[in-house]
């Protein structure tokens, strides 16, 4: 394999799910393989991409198409337009590459390029970087990837729940595949001093703004329950999102004064400063903020959704609530309360399990995985 090209299908924006192909990519290129990246044409392009650029790595937008196709379009009848789905992806055909990399925000979002691959007879891979259990394929789409995905030479998940559910969604079983890892962003080797305040206990949200994946309304509604109000007990909510503004919203609709929004901060200073991870998801992958939380050693509070259980072991070294609705995220974090003078020690057990499951280098690991497809 001398030519290798790396699609990302997501088209609302860059973002956590990107990391991979895009670390895998430069580390090809720094390999001496022929590398090309093809994205869509997001409204802000991250810096991200300029990276490319230095590397001399082409870039190409696989949501462009010809003005005039757009044009005619707009003034003719349905019956009569252009169908530009594919134009974004003919440079991919005039590369001719050896194996294309198709990476997914979610499980679906790559069926157009599948079908251009198989198509155009080239080999491709897939990526599913999350799944969902409320947002399920529709007909169409479903016999669609229920063909796609035995045509790949090979489909990553990122979580064995995501692969199951997959199969569930497409009512069948995908039988080449294989589990890999995103790349975090602490030493795998840190080794942070336990934040010492005599006062408070403090647990970080560590997420997107975004309610309907993330949560932080299930989050808000157990932390405004008189028995946590009464506790000395901080939240401290970091990410961004396109529910910044309805986050500190709902926080003053609750008058919720122990939480505390704060933004981007890198990891590790998280970790100086919070006692516990709580996670209110309603769907994941495999969280980043969970695996470097449990790098740093702190305890994590999660909901039993996609990959959480498979890192978590409830009581050891952290705790799962049953489902994301506020009574159940309640119940896990009271067991978490009830245990709280343990954290230290079960943070210890979560940094030792999750070093068993992760490897040290992410990017390293499925750059083999791709090289050692014929």
């Amino acid at each position: 394999m001398k030519r290798i090209v790396f699609v990302s299908s997501n088209k609302s924006e860059w973002g956590g799910s990107e990391f991979l192909w895009y670390k895998t990519a430069l580390k090809f290129s720094e390999n001496n393989f022929n590398v090309m990246v093809s994205v869509p044409r997001w409204k802000t392009i991250p810096d991200h991409l300029q990276e490319l650029d230095r590397r001399n790595i082409p870039l190409k937008y696989n949501t462009d198409s010809p003005s005039y196709k757009k044009l005619f379009n707009r003034l003719l009848p349905a019956s009569m337009q252009f169908d530009y789905r594919n134009d974004g992806y003919k440079s991919i055909k005039k590369y001719r590459p050896d194996l294309t990399v198709i990476n997914q925000g979610g499980n679906t979002g790559g069926a157009d390029i599948m079908e251009y691959c198989i198509k155009e007879g080239l080999k491709f891979v897939t990526i599913s970087q999350a799944a969902n259990e409320a947002k399920w394929p529709d007909d169409k789409l479903n016999k669609r990837l229920s063909e796609y995905f035995t045509r790949s030479e090979m489909n990553y998940f990122v979580s064995k729940a995501n692969l199951e559910l997959t199969q569930i969604q497409t009512a069948q079983d995908i039988l080449k595949t294989e589990i890999i890892f995103n790349p975090f962003n602490v030493s795998y080797n840190v080794r942070l001093p336990y934040p010492d305040d005599a006062e408070n206990y403090y647990m970080a949200n560590v997420a997107r703004h975004e309610f309907y994946a993330k949560g932080q309304d299930i989050l808000y509604q157990v932390l405004n329950e008189k028995k946590w109000r009464d506790r000395n007990l901080k939240v401290n909510l970091y990410g961004k999102g396109e529910h910044s503004y309805q986050i500190k919203k709902l926080k003053d609709y609750f008058n919720l004064d122990k939480v505390i929004i704060k933004g981007h901060k890198d990891p590790e200073e998280i970790w100086k400063e919070n006692h516990a991870l709580i996670l209110s998801s309603r769907y994941e992958g495999l969280p980043l903020a969970l695996v470097e939380a449990m790098l740093c050693r702190r305890v994590s509070i999660a909901t039993d959704v996609s990959g959480n259980k498979e890192v978590i072991t409830d009581g050891r070294n952290g705790f799962l609530a049953a489902a994301p609705v506020p009574s159940l995220l309640d119940e896990a974090m009271e067991r978490a309360w009830h245990r709280r003078s343990e954290w230290k020690e079960l943070g210890e057990a979560a940094g030792k399990d999750i070093r068993e499951i992760v490897p040290e280098d992410p990017i390293e690991y499925f750059y083999k995985k791709l090289k050692a497809i014929d």
